[in-house]
Parts: C-alpha cells; sequence; structure tokens
C-alpha cells in the first residue's frame, strides 16, 4: 500500500508551505490530507481505482487531484514547485522538538541556515547570540533537541512498525507453503521502539542429509517471494536463505529462513533479548548442554546430538523452564519466576472489555459520539469512554459547560440507543499549572471518569512538575493520570517529574495510572507499568483516539502492560461494565 508514501507528500508540503509563510488553511488541509491517509486502513490504489477518493472525510477535489497523480506518475506537480529552489534540509529541522516553521524560516532568511548541520554549527559558533527570540536558554534547547534527536535515530516506532510486519508475514503465508512464519526481535517482544523488523520463516522440506545446518532446500524460492511482495520499495539483498528489503514505508525488513528443526531455537534466538539469550545459555551449560539459534545440542562439538529445536516449548522443556512469553525476555527476573513458579499470568487482547480514553468531535476527534460508540462495539467492546478536552486546551477545542451539556446530552441519546453498550461520561482535564482541575467540581461530578493530564508548561522543575501532578492525584473526582510523563517517542522528551512520588501518592489515593497505547506515546512505560503493579496502583489503557480506526492500538498498549507484567487484575479495561461503573462510584480519595 502506498498510504505513507503519498500522506508524507502531503506532510512535506504542508511543511515547506509553513515555512514560507503562505495561507495557514492550506497548511492545515494538507496536514489533515496526510493524517487521514496515514490512518487509512484501505489501499489508498484501490479507493482510487473505484473512484472514491473525494468519499473520504477531508479530501476534496484538489487533493484528490494530487493523490491520484502521484499514484499513477510517482509525482506531484505542485509539491514539485513548491520544493523548486527549497533546500531539503530545511524540512529536517522541523524534527527537533520546540522548533517550529516561522523559528526555521527566520533561522533561515536572518542566518541562511538551511540544515540542522548548519545550525549545529551556528550554535557553536556562537552566531545565533543576540538574535531576537534567542536567548541563552533557548539555544541551549535547540542544542538539547538535536542530541535529543540524534539519539532517537534509526529507531521505529513499534505502532509503525508492526501493521508492516504483519503485512509482510501475512502476504508471504498466503504465497509460499510455510509451516511457520513469524516476527522476531524487539518488535515480537513489543518494545516501544525497534530497529529493522526481522521475519523468521521455515519452510517444509527437510534438510537434505550431508547439508550444513546453515543451508535450507526451498529458502531461495522464498526469498524471491519475499523481494518481490507488492509494498517492497528496494531490494536491499537476496540470497538462498536471507533476504532485505526496504518498504514503501521507509522501513527495513529482513527475513531468514531456517529449517524446521531449528525454527523454535532459532525464533528463541532471534527474539531476544541478548540479556535473556545469555542467562538461559547459562543454564544450558550447568546441565551440559549447548544452545544456539540451531537447536540444543548435548555433547562436544563434533559429536554433539540435537535434542531439540523444532519450537520454542521444546527448547524451554530442555532448560527446565516454561515456555516465556516474549514480552518478558528482558532478564529482568523472569528466568527467576519461571524456577519458582511464580510467573505473572499476563493481560491478553481477548481479556479488554472496553476503551477508557476517545475523542468525539466535539473537541479534537473526527467522529460523532454515536459513531465512535458504534465502532467500539462493532470490535465486541461493552463500553466507551468519551473523555474530550476540558476549555483551557482551547487549540484541541476544550468544551465549555455549555457544549460540554450537549456533548453529555449526547452520551445520553447513544445509550439509549445501544442496547447492551455503555458509555461513560468522561473527560480528559487539564491539570493546571497549580495543581488544580480545568473545571469546577460541580462540573467535574457529572462525570463517571476523569482523566487528568498535563499539556502545557512542561520545563517546570521536576519538584515543581511532582507536586503539579500529585495535587491532581489528590483530586477526589480524577480516576487516573494521563500520559504521566508527556513524552512523545522520537519527537518530545519526558518533562521532569519524580514517577516513584507520583505512584506512590497514587496508591494511596486510589488514582489510576494511564498507559496512553497512542503509538507517538507508550507512555506510561513497561518499568513504570511493574512499578505501579508493585504498589497495587491500577492501569487504565487509553488509546487516545481521535477516530475510530485509532482503536486498533490498544494491542500496542497491551504488549507494553504484558512487558510490565501486568495481569488482567491490574487493568480497570478487562472489567464488566458493571464492575467498572461500580469501581468508578467508589471515591477515589483514600479515606
Amino acid at each position: 500500500m502506498k498510504n505513507a508514501a503519498v500522506a508524507a507528500m502531503f506532510d512535506k508540503m504542508a511543511d515547506i508551505m509553513a515555512i514560507k509563510g503562505e495561507n495557514a488553511f492550506r497548511v492545515n488541509t494538507y496536514r489533515k490530507v496526510g493524517r487521514i491517509l496515514r490512518d487509512l486502513t484501505e489501499d489508498i490504489e484501490q479507493v482510487h481505482r473505484e473512484g472514491r477518493l473525494t468519499e473520504l472525510s477531508g479530501v476534496g477535489k484538489s487533493s484528490a487531484e494530487k493523490i491520484a497523480q502521484f499514484l499513477q506518475t510517482g509525482r506531484i506537480r505542485a509539491y514539485e514547485e513548491l520544493a523548486k529552489g527549497f533546500p531539503v534540509g530545511a524540512l529536517d529541522m522541523l524534527k527537533i522538538p520546540n522548533l517550529g516553521p516561522k523559528t526555521v524560516a527566520r533561522l533561515m532568511q536572518d542566518k541562511g541556515i538551511q540544515s540542522i548541520e548548519d545550525l549545529e554549527k551556528a550554535i557553536e559558533g556562537g552566531d545565533l547570540v543576540g538574535m531576537a527570540g534567542m536567548g541563552k536558554k533557548t539555544i541551549e534547547k535547540l542544542r538539547h533537541g538535536i542530541e535529543f534527536l540524534r539519539r532517537s535515530a534509526g529507531r521505529i516506532m513499534l505502532g509503525k512498525a508492526l501493521p508492516v510486519a504483519q503485512a509482510v508475514v501475512e502476504s508471504l503465508a498466503e504465497r509460499c507453503d510455510l509451516p511457520a512464519i513469524e516476527a522476531a526481535g524487539s518488535l515480537r517482544r513489543m518494545k516501544e521502539t525497534v530497529g529493522d523488523i526481522d521475519i523468521l520463516a521455515t519452510v517444509r522440506s527437510k534438510r537434505r542429509k550431508g547439508k550444513k545446518a546453515e543451508e535450507v532446500p526451498g529458502g531461495r524460492e522464498v526469498v524471491e517471494a519475499f523481494t518481490s511482495l507488492p509494498n517492497v520499495a528496494e531490494v536491499l539483498a537476496a540470497g538462498a536463505t536471507k533476504g532485505s528489503v526496504r518498504t514503501e514505508e521507509g522501513l527495513q525488513v529482513d527475513l531468514r529462513v531456517v529449517s524446521p528443526e531449528s525454527f523454535g531455537a532459532a525464533l528463541v534466538y532471534f527474539t531476544g533479548s541478548k540479556a535473556h539469550n545469555v542467562k538461559i545459555r547459562g543454564i544450558a551449560l550447568d546441565k551440559g548442554l549447548k544452545i544456539n539459534e540451531y537447536g540444543v545440542f548435548r555433547g562436544e562439538a563434533c559429536m554433539a546430538e540435537r535434542i531439540a529445536g523444532a519450537t520454542e516449548q521444546e527448547v524451554y522443556d530442555c532448560l527446565g523452564l516454561p515456555w516465556l512469553p516474549p514480552e518478558l525476555r528482558e532478564d529482568r527476573g523472569e528466568v527467576e519466576a519461571a524456577l519458582a513458579g511464580t510467573l505473572p499470568e499476563l493481560v491478553s487482547p481477548d481479556d479488554i472489555r472496553g476503551e477508557l480514553h476517545a475523542h468525539s468531535h466535539y473537541s479534537d476527534g473526527s467522529l460523532s459520539v454515536m459513531e465512535m460508540a458504534e465502532a467500539a462495539r462493532q470490535m465486541g467492546y461493552s463500553y466507551l469512554a468519551i473523555t474530550d478536552h476540558s476549555p483551557s486546551l482551547g487549540v484541541a477545542g476544550g468544551l465549555s459547560a455549555k457544549r460540554l451539556r450537549r456533548q453529555q446530552a449526547d452520551i445520553e441519546a447513544a445509550n439509549r440507543k445501544l442496547s447492551g453498550f455503555t458509555v461513560l461520561k468522561g473527560t480528559e482535564a487539564d491539570i493546571l499549572a497549580d495543581g488544580g482541575i480545568d473545571y469546577p467540581e460541580k462540573v467535574l461530578a457529572t462525570f463517571e471518569l476523569v482523566i487528568a493530564s498535563v499539556h502545557s508548561r512542561f520545563g517546570m522543575s521536576e519538584k515543581e512538575m511532582t507536586a503539579r501532578i500529585i495535587k491532581a492525584v489528590q483530586n477526589p473526582y480524577v480516576t487516573a493520570i494521563g500520559h504521566l510523563t508527556g513524552r512523545l517517542l522520537g519527537q518530545r522528551e519526558a518533562y521532569q517529574v519524580d514517577v516513584g512520588a507520583v505512584v506512590a501518592a497514587c496508591a494511596e489515593h486510589r488514582t489510576a495510572l494511564e498507559l496512553n497505547t497512542n503509538m507517538e506515546r507508550l507512555d506510561i512505560t513497561d518499568l513504570v507499568c511493574r512499578q505501579a503493579r508493585e504498589a497495587g496502583v491500577k492501569v487504565l489503557l487509553g488509546t487516545d483516539a481521535h477516530h475510530s480506526r485509532h482503536y486498533w492500538m490498544m494491542r500496542l498498549g497491551v504488549g507494553t502492560a504484558r512487558r510490565g507484567w501486568l495481569e488482567k487484575g491490574d487493568v480497570l479495561n478487562c472489567m464488566e461494565a458493571e464492575e467498572l461503573l461500580d469501581y468508578l462510584r467508589q471515591p477515589t480519595r483514600s479515606t
């Protein structure tokens, strides 16, 4: 699918126009089209062939013509006109946290800076000193932002990598007779960001006698099918058992084909983590065994006997361990827990009963309350919380008291129409600078669920930010603290906050922590999830959905929750509707 490629073109046009200071309405229109195309679950080429481009919400005639032009020719004339004479490196500067188009334009005009490298030299050379709006703190923030960008380079958000990996696995399984094919690496462990995408497959043919372990008859045909997949933009390597490609989304995917008798051992090995593999190799050595990507062996190298390797279960059985969920394989005590019989029974996607953080068109969402509810019900959920923004977040259409009454009337109407499904009255209310909540108590009392989040003043000291959030934790109307650290993966670092102190306050006041499952956040992290579990703090999973297309990201949150050792009983979304409502009716403040 070329969805991502077309979306990237609209993003670039919007960025160039914004830097040039062109009409804000046109800039936002292009940005909106980019978002629509990235979120689209259908193949944009199929939509185009069926003449349905203008049926996509937010895609007008002009944008549809540009999309069609790109799909037919690989070019957009409007983009080429905009980009004529424009330094490509200037767009990269927009990736620096807190550096917007207007500042980039001034840097270009006043200082001739056209790239991140130019900016870095200007900072080091003191060229920005004395420039309007460029105080010492601002310059230091730019320096820090460049360092952050460099640290993040080469990492792919899980939410971008997972759909690509799934598409490759499904497409290759359709084309080849494969007894097993699976994603491996950090993606299988559901880390929040991954490097390249690793795919492991095996074939039905057995390795012929006398052949080396790394030779797999039939592997070359699988690699050829892999490098010929529709989403492949570039073939980087293709051999008898290994292939590497770059997809239309710009992601590198590596395939390795192994023999059936080695598939389980290879899956353990290439799933990792390195620390987990070192741990289990140590257990193998203590038992007089050797474990590698080809299997588990007993005896000296020249006479070694393979005793396991076809499945992961076989491998772990040889070590006296139960099969370990990939998300736990980080050498954070999972092997010790397995040996002691105390492994957690991890939460699973099937345990999720509802969505608890979603926005409607009343704030910055795209759909009505009823449309969001219908989509949630179609997913098999039994409840949905509509949590539109509070007044102070004007940029996101925060709800005044008057608009809130209309929204809550819509929720009540939806509940009358939707038999067996509950729409909860909720809000994502701002935590103000002093720790107050952005609604008076009489309004907060009308909500069944309140997520309190920081959306401003990120530059507070750790002491100030911690006190601010803890004051919100203590508010008896607050159900959960939203996206605790405020980070955006690869875009914005977490603000300073004493997470341990917040977790302790949540435990004292019976306030939950949100695990925001949006691919750009995954905040709280897996480590904080485990910290919350150990403190007895409930975790709320919320996709922060602004369209029903975002509901799928619940899977990312479940993966993070599993990495944090969370069980069904630790997660609010695993409660049935009536149980959840009973829980929410209880006061949050400890007595």
